[in-house]
């Protein structure tokens, strides 16, 4: 296929990057938990600092699901401006977000992306089994803009040597912050164009460096049973006994349960090894019951939708973190129990 360069920045780097939003490849940036995206804003304004007027704008402003927001300058080759000053002003953007957006501004952009999804229904895919609540998100969201854990991509067709240069010494130096570049090398053939990211700046030397800041950053307190039910308690009131009740269940049941980390809402997690490693459904303290077919095989996610559909639980077509509120399974609990007995003790896909 021939290589071929950008010659319409708004076309051929935005457009498709708004449209695709894993030409950041995920999976390059962390091998093991691949970061996926949410878009807040596609040209996302600036204020001017001295006037807060809107005087600038940024490419796209981007989540990943741990709320880190990552800042998007998209460059072609023949711009000379990528350069140099490029940097400088992201970064200045980076160091002033706290103070150009808040948190009620961030969740209206988001909210205008989701079209015909609710905010929660897209969060919650993108976090599967961590989602705590919408507003527990942009909270993270507003808590890492102000203490510069933000990521800075550069997005062009082909990288200059000088600014592969400098991503790489500042990727190497920043602990909050990471920074990196992305070349969306696009190339045709026939009339079909492809587009393959290749990740620049991400060394394994700087991951360690600011990954050993992450694992510092998000320890928390272990939820056990006495602090979930006493949390549950206190956000569902009397509804927290039919947790309590599924929690029993499943102990009696001889089933694997894991408790979570989260900050916000106490958890534990379903696991079934003889049949998938991940976990298969999360319970929160806010009564929701979610299954988490984002994280786990083709196979075993059939073997989870064929339980929801014996048990009762509407079907969420096309939903990767289908999530139940407790009115949705509170009288589905001894059901639930039994299919989940059944896949522990025989699992095998349903014909």
């Amino acid at each position: 296929m021939e290589r071929t360069m950008v010659v319409n920045e708004d076309v051929q780097l935005q457009s498709i990057l708004e449209k695709n939003h894993n030409l950041l490849p995920g999976d390059q940036m962390n091998p093991e938990d691949p970061r996926r995206w949410l878009l807040i804003k596609r040209e996302m304004p600036v204020p001017n600092p001295g006037s807060a007027v809107d005087c600038w704008r940024l490419d796209f402003l981007f989540a990943d699901q741990d709320a880190i927001p990552t800042l998007v300058d998209c460059k072609r080759f023949a711009n000379t401006q990528s350069r140099r000053e490029v940097i400088g002003q992201v970064i200045e953007y980076a160091a002033n977000g706290q103070y150009y957006w808040n948190k009620k501004k961030l969740r209206e952009f988001a909210e205008a992306n989701c079209k015909a999804r609710s905010l929660d229904e897209v969060l919650r895919d993108l976090m599967g089994p961590n989602f705590e609540s919408s507003d527990a998100f942009f909270d993270e969201l507003v808590k890492n803009l102000q203490t510069g854990n933000v990521r800075i991509a550069f997005f062009l067709d082909q990288s200059p040597m000088e600014l592969r240069s400098a991503v790489d010494f500042l990727s190497k130096q920043m602990q909050e912050a990471e920074v990196f570049l992305v070349e969306a090398r696009q190339y045709k053939l026939n009339g079909t164009s492809v587009v393959i990211p290749a990740l620049f700046g991400y060394t394994d030397q700087a991951r360690k460096v600011f990954q050993s800041t992450v694992t510092v950053r998000e320890q928390s307190e272990q939820w056990d049973p006495t602090s979930f039910f006493s949390d549950a308690r206190k956000k569902i009131g009397e509804q927290a006994d039919v947790l309590k009740v599924l929690y029993d269940r499943l102990v009696t049941a001889g089933i694997d349960l894991y408790w979570g980390k989260g900050t916000v809402n106490g958890s534990f997690s379903v696991r079934i090894p003889a049949m998938c490693p991940a976990s298969l459904v999360n319970v929160n303290s806010a009564g929701w019951l979610t299954l988490n077919l984002g994280t786990i095989p083709e196979s075993c996610g059939k073997m989870l939708k064929d339980l929801a559909h014996s048990v009762g639980l509407a079907d969420r077509e096309g939903m990767k973190f289908p999530g139940y509120f407790i009115s949705d399974w509170k009288d589905k609990v001894e059901r639930i129990v039994d299919e989940l007995k059944r896949l522990a003790t025989d699992p095998v896909p349903r014909e």
